[in-house]
């Protein structure tokens, strides 16, 4: 593989300015998302692009019978609005060699990682727990065994036994067949981004075919049906699986109608007209979720179950308004329902 001429440094990688987006802002119900969300906000932000135009897709979240689901922007959606192509890599060589390679073609890689290697995990994962998450890397200087990227709520630098560890080039890991391959996915930027002024009227295109794929029911009223046996297990199975639950269930809940409310209030920024009490009907998921989460710690805590009804009821009727409300309001490109199952 080849691209390492355009990489090698003569002085050690610093970290260029980054403001983390206003997503990410210490007034967020939220501050966090999930690994992808948080990264492709700071991703996009880094290249100057607007990360809320992209966030119609969150309409279609479903309660899956288990979590709610782990809300990622669309490859497709990404490549229209910002010109962008997200495609999965081959790895067949070491990690280093492709991210050289791809990166020394302009090209920024999304690859999954444990985070014991990461230092801006350090209240968290950095050397305490094997966690997978994902970084997106956009320089490496191999040299000085560096590397920059972005993952959460900024963008940072790995080097020295973290790089190692990253990469899989530690004694225990280089050549082990039984540690699998990482999945990557390159980001290459192919095409100019819609204009800045196109913007909005781009993403409202979105929104109305995103509307056509909405849950055929409520999504809370799913996670209500099955919510007394979901509180048994939370009570028998200890704190690592409350963190684990809470994480896939009221955080993707709440996160992701957060990043709605974000959108829909850039929307009325850029002109277009959203009712009031639909985007606050948004924001009150965000937060309700959040009250469901201290219910469920709580319970947890005294060891004694909470059926969280006023929670829900809370949670149900918001997720109506918020639904009916932009079907009234911009439509939907068809009605066709693709989170259907049981």
């Amino acid at each position: 593989m080849n691209g390492t001429a355009n990489l090698v440094r003569s002085t050690p990688l610093s970290v260029p300015a980054h403001t983390s987006h206003a997503l990410h802002g210490e007034d967020a119900i939220w501050q966090e998302t999930n690994c992808y969300i948080d990264l492709w906000i700071e991703l996009l932000h880094g290249w100057g692009l607007e990360p809320r135009a992209a966030l119609p897709f969150t309409v279609t979240q479903d309660f899956e019978g288990d979590h709610f689901t782990f809300f990622k922007y669309p490859a497709n959606d990404i490549e229209r609005l910002y010109g962008t192509i997200v495609q999965e890599m081959a790895i067949y060589d070491t990690l280093e060699a492709h991210l050289v390679e791809q990166v020394g073609r302009g090209h920024t890689v999304l690859v999954e990682v444990d985070s014991y290697y990461l230092p801006d995990t350090k209240a968290t994962a950095y050397r305490r727990g094997h966690v997978k998450t994902t970084i997106g890397v956009d320089t490496i200087d191999p040299q000085v065994r560096r590397l920059a990227y972005y993952h959460s709520l900024g963008y940072h630098v790995a080097g020295g036994d973290d790089y190692d560890g990253l990469l899989r080039l530690t004694p225990e890991l280089a050549g082990n067949a039984d540690v699998l391959f990482p999945y990557a996915e390159c980001a290459k930027r192919v095409r100019a981004p819609v204009a800045a002024a196109q913007m909005a009227d781009a993403s409202v295109r979105l929104l109305r075919e995103h509307l056509a794929r909405r849950p055929a029911a409520n999504p809370v009223s799913r996670l209500r049906a099955v919510f007394p046996g979901h509180m048994e297990r939370l009570l028998a199975r200890g704190d690592a699986y409350f963190h684990q639950y809470t994480f896939n269930v009221p955080r993707q809940l709440g996160a992701n109608f957060e990043m709605l409310y974000h959108y829909l209030t850039w929307l009325g920024q850029q002109g277009h007209k959203v009712p009031e009490a639909v985007t606050e009907a948004a924001r009150t998921i965000a937060s309700e979720a959040k009250v469901l989460q201290f219910r469920l710690a709580r319970a947890a805590a005294r060891g004694r179950a909470d059926a969280c009804s006023d929670c829900l009821d809370v949670l149900e009727g918001a997720y109506d308004r918020t639904l009916a409300g932009l079907v009234s309001n911009f439509g939907a490109a068809s009605p066709v329902h693709v989170h259907a199952g049981a």
